[in-house]
């Protein structure tokens, strides 16, 4: 009989090969969902009898807290826990652990792509091209990449690590707005922390590294694209509700912004009919800027461990919603 047993609410890997690897040594029992679970009930009547949690995108509210009264640890596949309710889970001393900074590169790198496919125009350059249109459109809105001002939301880990490789093109400042990080970016002598209107006035590319909070949601609206200049360029790579979808839009269509480069939405997966899917200022992915091969392999790890840490008797090593002891 098994001493342990963990559910996977959230599907959407090859194989769980990893986590049974690292956890079946502990006895525990890996219960797979047939389907993700899309509401509180769905992970109640999975998760049954779990003494761990392994999810994705499934909601943890406090329904769910509340009913399974083994469960002992929730490790997220990612970095937001925002599915997560973190106040219920530390009132029942439930642990929640994610798994930062797996997809780093991946994501700088997809946010990097993201912004010169619009700074050079390379999705309607290749339809045009596939259409018959070989010659340049000096009409085109395309400017110099070098000596821009680059603006960077959030000076985190992916920040970091965009602000490295956008070296190469040599802008001329770099602005970054991270009140969370203010005191230790301050003396870095490549940037300069900033308020977030003069980021949004001054800078030609913006790309938004935040994490969503009930501050954060929506921080980029049409009052803030009314600060951008009619040359700059949005990349988003972080969490679709921190960008007023509408207000986006708008400012794509009134041309008020050159392009924008979108990895998330604030509905995923984005509805068929919605309207940036029209138009030709705008780069989209469907929130893949995290994957390769290699990260998810990481992922699965991390995750996983942190299960059987608690399970061992520690402490996760990425424990999100801390308590005293």
């Amino acid at each position: 009989m098994s001493k342990y047993k963990v559910a996977v609410v959230s599907l959407g890997y090859e194989s769980y090969e990893t986590e049974r690897g690292i956890l079946s040594p502990l006895g525990v029992e890996l219960v797979l969902a047939a389907r993700d679970c899309l509401t509180e009930q769905d992970v109640i009547e999975v998760a049954a009898g779990s003494d761990g949690i392994l999810v994705r995108e499934a909601p943890i509210g406090a329904k769910v807290l509340d009913t399974l009264e083994r469960l002992k640890v929730v490790a997220r596949y990612g970095v937001g826990v925002d599915n997560i309710d973190l106040k219920r889970a530390r009132e029942k001393k439930i642990y929640v652990a994610n798994v930062p900074g797996y997809g780093t590169e991946e994501v700088s790198d997809h946010a990097v792509a993201l912004l010169l496919a619009c700074v050079r125009r390379l999705l309607v350059r290749d339809r045009n091209l596939r259409e018959g249109m070989f010659e340049t459109d000096i009409r085109d809105r395309l400017f110099r990449t070098t000596g821009k001002v680059l603006g960077l939301i959030g000076y985190g880990q992916i920040g970091r690590a965009f602000h490295r490789k956008w070296k190469g093109f040599l802008p001329s400042r770099v602005l970054v707005f991270d009140p969370y990080a203010r005191e230790s970016i301050a003396r870095e002598r490549d940037l300069e922390v900033t308020d977030l209107d003069t980021l949004l006035s001054e800078s030609d590319y913006i790309s938004i590294h935040a994490p969503l909070t009930p501050e954060t949601k929506h921080m980029i609206d049409e009052r803030a694209f009314q600060k951008m200049k009619e040359t700059a360029v949005l990349v988003n790579t972080s969490r679709g509700e921190l960008v007023d979808e509408k207000a986006l839009v708008k400012a794509l269509q009134e041309q008020r912004i050159l392009g924008a480069g979108i990895d998330v939405f604030e509905k995923e997966p984005i509805e068929k009919n919605h309207p940036l899917l029209a138009l030709p200022n705008a780069v989209l992915t469907g929130h893949v800027g995290w994957y390769s091969k290699d990260a998810v392999r990481e992922l699965q790890t991390r995750a996983a461990k942190e299960i059987a840490r608690v399970f061992q008797g520690q402490t996760p090593e990425c424990w999100v919603n801390r308590w005293g002891t």
